[in-house]
Parts: C-alpha cells; structure tokens; sequence
C-alpha cells in the first residue's frame, strides 16, 4: 500500500434534514368519501386525498393529481397541504420540476399558519441559502419555533445550527437542550448528534459511555451513522475494548444502510487486511459507492488505488 493512501478511519457526523411528509393510504370508501368533501371544499378532504395519490404514487398522473390537491387544499387554508406542496417543488417529481423559491414560499405559508414542520423545513433552506438568500439567524428562529412546539426535527435542525453552524452562530452551549430534546422525542440524528458532542467534548465533558450510549440507541432504530459511529468507537477503543471483531458488523449495517462513513470505514480494512481477508476488488466497490454519495476521501482512495 503506497504511504499517500488516505488510511485513517475517520469519525464524520453526517446531518439529515428529512423533509417532512406522513405516508397515508385510505381505504377505497375513505377515498370515496375525501373526494366528495374535497369536491365540496373541504381542506382536510383534499389534503389526506392529495397524500393518498402521493403515497401510492406509481405514475406521473397520480404525483400530479398529488400536487393538484396539495395546491388546492393550501388556498383552502390547510395549513399541511402548503407545507407538503413545497415539499413537491423542494423534491421534484414525475411532471413537477424542482423550483426552490416556490418551495420555500409554500413553506413559509404553511409556517404562518402553523405547520411546523414549514417551519423546520424552511430552516433549512435558510441555513443552506436554497431558494432563498443565507441566514442562518432566522434559520435558527424558524427551528427554535418548530422545536418549541415538539416537532423533533426542529429541535435537532436547532441543534445542528448551533453544533456545526459558521463561527456567528456556532454555539455548543445552545445546541444540547435541543438535541437532547431530539433525542427524546425519537430523532435519532439527533441522538448520534448528541453522542458526536459527548465523544469530542464539545460543550460538554468529553465521555466516551455516554456517547457509546447513545450511538447504540440510534444504531438500534436504524439510523446508519449511529452504527458507522459505534464501530468507530470500538475500532480505536474509545471507552471500550478495542475491538475490530465487533467494529465491523457495525460497519455492515452502516454500509448496508447507504452510510458513506461505514461504506469507506469497511473498505479500508478490506483494502489493508486489518481484521478481514484482503479484498481489493470489495474495497474498490465501497469506496466507489461512499464516492457517489459524496464522501470526497473515499473519492481520493479509489482514484488511488485504480490508478496503482
């Protein structure tokens, strides 16, 4: 292995905004019954239809008719349906271009009639500079008031501004009451967040159990970068026994689940040998797929190693 490969297992937090839309599939009477009342201008009709069609979305028709009743059950002032039509622009589906500005102007209507999750949604945009221009001041008000009313989301979005946010905002202090709020209300990022903050000491006095904890939490409900985390931990035998014989299935499941920091963790040890048989070709496919999605050292090892 030439001494220039990019080697160390590295500890990268990776943050998810999931924008927010809750899966809904009716009946046939219920789907009867909401276009009846949709046809009548009822907004609740038109928006628990318009997730029907987006839920069981197989064709462009269906995202269209989707799209449609969002639309319509926002100006009938349903509140969920704004929000969720700028989900659609923010996203992009069979039919809909993205268009950021309209996404984060359906997200602010829902927001000032109280969709929270507009709220946190919009945050994003805002702390991103995506369709509107940056500010992450009033991202971290729209979050604090998604938070504020328990949307979980917002509270970790909130903490996530404070932990990671430019040297303006950046506040380790700020960002424990909400990613431990979160964590609480079942955010897992928010969860392997909070273990991030513990294992570095930021904010917080540095404790390896602590972090181990709540790594294990989020690995157990299926969030991917808990799991890459956990190995981590046990791979450099931070509050643990080192251990690679139990990094590595951590790994697994990372890598399985599409995480880019197991995906690479996985492949340099299939690349050197540490603890698994040589597997150049295995290594090669990992570091190509944590490339893909975006993970630039796993992008430099496979330029590396196919140009040996």
């Amino acid at each position: 292995m030439k001494k220039w490969l990019v080697v160390m297992l590295m500890m990268k937090q990776v943050l998810f905004f999931l924008l927010m839309i809750a899966p809904l599939l009716l009946s046939a009477d219920s789907v009867e019954a909401n276009k009846i009342a949709c046809e009548n201008n009822d907004s609740k009709g038109c928006y628990e239809l318009a997730i029907h069609f987006q839920s069981s979305a197989k064709v462009k028709k269906e995202y269209l008719n989707a799209a449609e009743l969002c639309a319509k059950s926002c100006m009938l002032g349903y509140a969920d349906g704004c929000t969720d039509l700028g989900l659609i622009f923010y996203e992009g589906n069979a039919g809909i271009k993205k268009h950021m500005k309209r996404a984060a102007y359906f997200f602010a209507k829902g927001c000032k009639q109280k969709s929270y999750p507009g709220c946190s949604n919009l945050a994003l945009m805002y702390s991103n500079g995506n369709g509107v221009k940056k500010d992450e001041v009033r991202a971290i008000r729209l979050a604090k008031l998604a938070c504020d009313h328990n949307l979980s989301i917002g509270c970790r979005n909130l903490g996530v501004f404070y932990h990671q946010g430019s040297s303006r905002v950046r506040n380790y202090q700020k960002a424990i009451e909400p990613y431990v709020k979160g964590c609480s209300g079942g955010d897992m990022v928010a969860c392997s967040n909070l273990g991030v903050m513990y294992q570095y000491g930021n904010g917080l006095t540095k404790d390896y159990q602590k972090a181990i904890t709540l790594y294990e939490k989020a690995c157990n409900c299926a969030y991917p970068q808990g799991c890459s985390n956990l190995g981590f931990m046990y791979e450099k035998g931070l509050g643990v026994k080192r251990s690679y014989a139990k990094a590595v299935p951590y790994y697994r499941i990372a890598s399985d689940y599409g995480d880019p920091q197991g995906q690479y963790n996985l492949a340099l040890l299939y690349y050197t040998g540490i603890s698994l048989k040589v597997d150049v070709p295995k290594a090669l496919s990992l570091f190509k797929k944590a490339c893909e999605s975006g993970y630039e050292p796993s992008c430099r090892n496979y330029r590396l190693i196919k140009g040996q």
